[in-house]
């Protein structure tokens, strides 16, 4: 009895202080069950929220769960650090906290994710609304680190049809917010009885991660060689060089299938390597030919903090001769971030004359001022910034406005995604010199651009990009 005082004391307790948070508790949490972040019941008490409510539901009231998954949070995380992003799930669920109606669960499921476990008695446009309200609440701009920032919701609902279990009610709250992500993000979409997500590409994911670390071993990676165009002559400036999985059952695989989980596992490292090599190798058989292209590819920013980076990347590079033909890619989150090692690597490069560009502008939150201090000379202007142009007005101004953005800093810039004529025109008529993209030229073998090479005015040799434009 002693013991079971203790415990309604204690959970007693819990709720006490979920409630002065601010937190909505379930008064039949477990003691101990609060989030250490956000101060939100964590996932152990969603599957028993969700059952008390479906036993409850034979009096009349129905069973919404909502599920809420942040988008581009990983962005945050990658380009402000983890600090900010816990400072951010902060935000989000003091506000969405706000929205939270009495008697309703809301619970951090995990990471960027959270569950809403609420009563459904006024049907569904009740729980529409308070789904809308969420995302918006989670959608408002907040300032992390100095940077506003601002991130979506993808959500998905649930609702009990007289049959499903607790689990199963959760899982086709995930499916629901699973395609609401895949449609485009910060949507909400409703589950119909039945359905489940499709969790093949997970399975196949981990399927690939696991055998990714023999690829190397195996000599499965190859490189293809994408065109870099001068937009005033027509002709071929340089070539960037993008890494693919020949992969032994699922064929020629594009570096977004295997890259994410090779940066989460640390195997990237061993990828760079093997980047930096093949490179080297090609450059030096072109060089037999009588050929020195000026030549791009992509680094993480595991190559720059590693003990050493910038040594073994500059001894890689000079294996393929001039340092000045190259330029080492890195994207903008990796770039501008506040570390030291990834800023004595930039600048290493730099003084040892090694071009280089920051890749993806456009998609990243970007410091100005620390723009304003790395020694990059070009930009690449991303892919999703030519979305819509020129035919959508707003599209048009905000590309317009990167571009003037890059001139009033001094670089230059490379446009991505060329895909129509029309994209090729609007970027040339606003002074930019470089692109890339499918209507230039798609990725291809050594040995379908080498051809291309020879015939380039500046294949013998010309002295980097910006001479070659």
């Amino acid at each position: 009895m002693a013991g079971l005082a203790f415990r309604r004391r204690l959970g007693a307790a819990v709720v006490r202080l979920g409630r002065r948070m601010g937190a909505p508790v379930d008064a039949h949490a477990t003691p101990g069950g609060l989030d250490p972040l956000t101060g939100l019941p964590d996932r152990s008490h969603v599957g028993a929220a969700i059952q008390r409510r479906i036993d409850a539901a034979a009096a009349g009231a129905g069973v919404a769960v909502i599920y809420v998954d942040l988008d581009d949070f990983k962005l945050v995380n990658d380009t402000l650090g983890h600090a900010a992003g816990d400072e951010l799930l902060q935000h989000v669920a003091a506000s969405m906290r706000g929205h939270v109606r009495g008697g309703d669960l809301l619970a951090r499921q995990g990471g960027d994710e959270f569950v809403l476990v609420a009563t459904a008695g006024a049907g569904r446009p009740a729980v529409q609304h308070l789904a809308e309200r969420l995302r918006a609440a989670a959608g408002r701009p907040v300032t992390v680190a100095g940077v506003e920032v601002c991130v979506g919701a993808s959500i998905g609902i649930a609702l009990w049809d007289g049959e499903a279990r607790a689990a199963d009610l959760l899982e086709r709250a995930d499916a629901a917010m699973y395609e609401a992500k895949q449609s485009g993000r910060d949507e909400i979409r409703w589950s119909e009885p039945g359905r489940s997500r499709d969790r093949s590409g997970d399975r196949s994911r981990v399927a690939l991660t696991a055998t990714l670390p023999r690829a190397v071993e195996r000599g499965e990676l190859v490189l293809h060689w994408q065109p870099l165009v001068s937009l005033a002559r027509g002709t071929l400036s340089g070539v960037e060089a993008l890494v693919r999985w020949n992969h032994p059952e699922r064929g020629l695989l594009p570096p977004a299938e295997f890259l994410p989980f090779a940066e989460e596992t640390g195997l990237v490292t061993a990828i760079d390597d093997w980047v930096m090599a093949a490179v080297a190798g090609q450059r030096r058989e072109w060089r037999a030919a009588g050929l020195d292209p000026y030549t791009g590819f992509n680094l993480s920013a595991h190559a720059a903090r590693r003990a050493n980076g910038l040594e073994r990347a500059l001894a890689l590079i000079a294996e393929g001769g001039d340092v000045g033909h190259v330029t080492v890619e890195l994207t903008e989150s990796a770039g501008l971030r506040e570390d030291e090692r990834v800023c004595a690597f930039v600048h290493g490069l730099h003084a040892a004359g090694v071009t280089v560009t920051l890749d993806d502008f456009g998609v990243a939150y970007s410091s100005l001022s620390r723009l304003r201090e790395v020694p990059a000379r070009w930009i690449k202007i991303d892919r999703v910034l030519l979305r819509g142009v020129p035919e959508d007005p707003v599209a048009t101004r905000t590309l317009v406005a990167a571009l003037d953005l890059v001139r009033a800093l001094s670089l230059e810039c490379i446009v991505l995604g060329i895909e129509t004529e029309a994209q090729l025109e609007l970027v040339r008529s606003h002074g930019v010199r470089l692109g890339q993209g499918y209507l230039l030229g798609r990725p291809m073998p050594a040995a379908e651009i080498t051809p291309l090479l020879v015939a380039a005015p500046v294949s013998q040799g010309g002295g980097g990009a910006a001479a070659a434009a």
